[in-house]
């Protein structure tokens, strides 16, 4: 008969155990897992890092949709678990009164917090937990980088939606650790599985290898109208054409980030080196370059001005012939366009010759660029 007591209350402590460990399948906190435990409370809406072996998470989401992807950050969502007690570098934790804790585990790349360097000065970069509307803005070293990380949120114990906004710039996203689901600004070019290389301000770009150098031969004409003899084609501008990128940002002559006018909208800009005829320094104007894009649409240059471009005298060489530092806002899935250059004729930008005119003779020629 005692051995029939002792099994019972076992069976009961037993039973009692696993339903406090019990969590809901769709990652909210159930009734029955309310924490009763000693260890002390979180603050309300903190995040704490988790050490030692964590309980196991359920993935949520896609690969593709449980992931942000912004500049100089991106944050992927492994999994969720909802456990009334994490142990942390300080010892045991749960979740502040009120509130139930959310285990997030994730990689991540890059950092958060300010950045303010030579590339993007002043880019901020920070996540913020958003719980049914409730804001945290989270302290930079909240979720640290590294693969595979795990952080314990204390959150409201009835909040439905819970999210992670990142924010890097003017580039705003937020990912629900719901759903999995991605929202806000998308720009098309970030989430390319192309994009495997990075831009000059480090954010993740599409690079085209290229290689072609492009020949325009010109005459001079003199302040009297008369084509001089001299060089008459002799001494071609050469353009060699490396590389083209495509990126969400452009860095301004002034260091500030300049960004396409829509997030399905990139740059496109090359990689080039001007020789041969640049002695003369010559700047053509952006209408003379067309990229026409695998769909047809025709787009104009845009350019970022060489400083002496207004008073004749082009002050960084690498700007010969371009006049400064072209780039075409393109759709951000482009994978294929055509770049015309119909070289007309042009002062030259001071040299020995410095009272003739450069005439390409409408010199034309095309270069095809595959991403």
């Amino acid at each position: 008969m005692e051995s029939r007591v002792l099994s019972a209350a076992f069976l009961v402590v037993a039973l009692t155990a696993v339903t406090a460990c019990e969590s809901s399948g769709d990652g909210k906190h159930t009734a029955s897992a309310r924490p009763s435990s000693t260890a002390p409370r979180m603050r309300q809406n903190s995040v704490v890092g988790v050490v030692g072996t964590s309980p196991g998470t359920k993935a949520v989401g896609t690969p593709s949709t449980a992931r942000v992807v912004g500049l100089g950050y991106e944050f992927r969502l492994l999994g969720t678990a909802t456990p009334p007690v994490v142990s942390t570098d300080q010892g045991p934790r749960q979740a502040a009164a009120g509130q139930r804790l959310l285990l997030v585990r994730y990689d991540a790349t890059g950092s958060l917090g300010g950045q303010s360097d030579s590339n993007t000065p002043g880019l901020t970069k920070r996540a913020t937990l958003v719980a049914d509307g409730t804001r945290t803005v989270l302290s930079p070293d909240a979720l640290p980088s590294g693969h595979d990380e795990t952080v314990a949120m204390s959150v409201a114990e009835n909040a439905h939606d819970l999210s992670l906004e990142i924010e890097t710039g003017d580039l705003v996203q937020s990912l629900s650790l719901v759903t999995g689901e991605r929202s806000g600004a998308d720009p098309l070019v970030l989430y390319r599985t192309d994009t495997d290389n990075q831009d000059a301000t480090g954010f993740p770009s599409v690079t085209a290898e290229i290689s072609k150098r492009l020949s325009f031969p010109f005459a001079l004409i003199s302040s009297n109208g008369q084509q001089d003899t001299f060089p008459d084609g002799k001494y071609p501008t050469t353009i060699d054409v490396e590389k083209a990128h495509l990126a969400y940002t452009l860095t301004q002559p002034d260091n500030e980030l300049r960004f396409p006018s829509s997030p399905d909208k990139a740059f496109l800009t090359l990689d080039t080196q001007v020789t041969g005829g640049n002695s003369w320094m010559t700047a053509l104007p952006t209408k003379d370059f067309v990229l026409t894009t695998d769909k047809g649409q025709k787009v104009p240059a845009q350019r970022f001005d060489d400083p002496g471009l207004r008073t004749g005298d082009l002050q960084d060489s690498d700007n010969a012939f371009f006049g400064g530092k072209v780039y075409w806002e393109v759709p951000g899935d482009t994978k294929s366009a055509t770049l015309t250059i119909t070289a007309t004729k042009n002062h030259h930008m001071g040299g020995l010759f410095n009272s003739s005119m450069l005439d390409y003779h409408n010199k034309r020629q095309s270069l095809d660029i595959q991403f």
